[in-house]
């Protein structure tokens, strides 16, 4: 009896290579269908940004006959997106600002000066990253009316701020408590206060999570649609998302080629920018896993 299972054991064995592979082309199938939804959206707007719009018309889904540069410059005239460019330039840079200094030290201090009264602050900024923007959407319009925020560009960036800060918040957190007590006393035995050892000594060693932080604000705060549509009401002040929704809104589709082209030319600031830091929002990313 012991000859006839031990005979059997390969058999049994024979399905799992099966199962796995099977299981290993399921895995890729549906990872080539996410990178599909990811790369689409980004190679359509090519197919209609050098055509005409007859040609458009004919043949949406060829590919152009030609090279022509001339809806870039008829979606700038069109849109204005120079004053659009400006406008979303001022809001990320004052998102910058105003989240990634206090979210760093508001970081800190949970991660070395912990007690209770700190827990318990901690858990508050912890609870709002929970709040969703679509729930305070009415109370914050009101609030900005009220310190006449309303429909200017610092009502824009500081609610993002109040929205980003608790977030960032804990990542500053889990990083800066990874790093050694140690650098801190020795720095403080060389006579070194607080403020000096933060700004000196434990900001730069973050510089992975500031570096990640930056460049994160400025793509949230780029690509932003909701708050500027809810925030601002005056053209001279729209971002560039809000300009190129209401040409849409205008023309519709009969006038693709040149909402491609100012798709396109929202769309480069964040790809740039995204390729020249990805090295550093990977690390960033590794070093706060490791951290963490």
């Amino acid at each position: 009896m012991m000859n006839n299972n031990t005979a059997k054991l390969p058999h049994l064995a024979k399905p799992f290579p099966v199962r796995s592979k099977l299981m290993e082309i399921l895995t890729t199938t549906l990872l080539v269908l996410l990178a599909l939804t990811v790369i689409v959206p980004l190679i359509l707007p090519f197919m209609f940004v050098f055509k005409t719009r007859l040609e458009y018309n004919y043949h949406p889904w060829s590919f152009p006959t030609e090279i022509r540069w001339v809806n870039f410059a008829e979606a700038w005239k069109a849109i204005q997106i120079g004053k659009g460019l400006l406008n979303t330039l001022y809001v990320c840079l004052g998102a910058i600002v105003c989240t990634v200094p206090v979210a760093a030290m508001a970081g800190y201090i949970f991660a070395r000066y912990r007690s209770k009264i700190t827990e318990v602050f901690f858990y508050v900024i912890l609870a709002g990253y929970f709040v969703p923007v679509q729930m305070v959407l009415i109370p914050l319009y009101q609030l900005c009316g009220a310190m006449n925020l309303t429909d200017t560009l610092p009502g824009l960036f500081l609610p993002m701020t109040a929205f980003g800060i608790p977030f960032w918040t804990i990542i500053y957190r889990s990083f800066f408590a990874g790093l050694p007590n140690e650098l801190a006393e020795a720095a403080r035995i060389d006579g070194a206060g607080n403020t000096g050892i933060f700004l000196r000594i434990m900001l730069p060693l973050a510089k992975p999570a500031t570096v990640l932080a930056t460049l994160l604000v400025f793509m949230g705060s780029w690509s932003d649609y909701l708050l500027s549509l809810i925030m601002l009401n005056s053209l001279e002040k729209f971002t560039m998302q809000l300009r190129i929704a209401q040409f849409m809104n205008n023309y519709g589709v009969d006038h693709m080629p040149r909402y491609a082209a100012a798709a396109i030319i929202a769309a480069a600031p964040t790809v740039i920018l995204y390729l020249i830091g990805h090295r550093w929002i990977i690390q960033s990313t590794l070093a706060g896993a490791l951290k963490g």
